[in-house]
């Protein structure tokens, strides 16, 4: 074989860019399953398939590892700030979130579920057990967008009368109707991430997403008559998978579990 022929073979040398994204990608999943306490650098860089060495040469300490893991995955996605910003604030845009939100989070890997991966949720739930930075982070960097595109349509539903008044202050309640529609979500994909579901609801994966949609759609205060003509699954199914078509996330198809 040839002198030629040998360098062909040789391996490219690999950027120091792409060196810190592969130690970020290999990271991710020994972060998500232990935490940040309970990893150690040694794990880190056996896990990546690199020295400590070489890995202090990219990240002089675990922190700022896990500061650029953070950094990777709370980035906002500029396809879905795409999408939400050509929304016009309506009770339709306000069921359409809403039914997204849910495919996104129960669903789709773009944040994990029985559809997907579990590495960013498991990361979600060790910062929250930990000091919660990472937590705040993506709910400040990719959610907060989201949060504000549904508190502008709830006002919307109720200057049409689709959303009764009510007693609690405005700004406080059309706030809160996000949060909490958020956390039921995340409860519900939290009690999902063991090999088999802590509660385990005896309907189809459809018929769950569906029936969380309506109680939230109820619990935020919307009359039943917008409910019925607005709530067409059928349709919400088309939106919703064509806003996924447009946001494919790389944390999600690095794992290769595409939704």
């Amino acid at each position: 074989m040839s002198q030629a022929s040998n360098k062909n073979k040789r391996k490219r040398r690999v950027s120091s860019n792409e060196r810190r994204q592969q130690l970020i990608e290999a990271a991710l999943p020994l972060f998500a399953q232990v935490g940040f306490r309970g990893v150690t650098t040694r794990q880190l860089a056996t896990t990546a398939g690199v020295s400590e060495a070489l890995l202090y040469q990219h990240f002089p300490s675990k922190e700022e590892l896990y500061s650029a893991v953070q950094d990777h995955c709370c980035q906002p996605r500029e396809e879905l700030k795409t999408v939400l910003s050509g929304l016009e604030p309506s009770t339709a845009t306000l069921v359409e979130l809403l039914y997204f939100q849910t495919k996104m989070v129960i669903d789709k890997a773009v944040m994990g579920g029985s559809g997907g991966n579990q590495i960013f949720p498991r990361l979600m739930m060790h910062s929250v057990l930990e000091d919660g930075e990472f937590a705040r982070l993506y709910l400040q960097r990719a959610v907060s967008r989201m949060a504000a595109t549904m508190q502008r349509s709830v006002i919307a539903a109720k200057q049409a009368g689709d959303i009764p008044a009510e007693g609690v202050p405005d700004d406080l309640a059309d706030e809160m109707r996000f949060w909490f529609c958020h956390h039921l979500l995340v409860t519900v994909l939290m009690y999902r991430l063991t090999p088999d579901p802590v509660v385990a609801y005896p309907v189809t994966e459809d018929q769950l997403q569906q029936q969380i949609v309506l109680f939230m759609l109820k619990g935020i205060g919307l009359t039943e008559a917008a409910i019925a003509k607005y709530c067409n699954f059928s349709s919400l199914r088309d939106q919703t998978e064509h806003w996924f078509n447009l946001i494919r996330d790389p944390l999600v198809e690095s794992e290769g579990s595409d939704p």
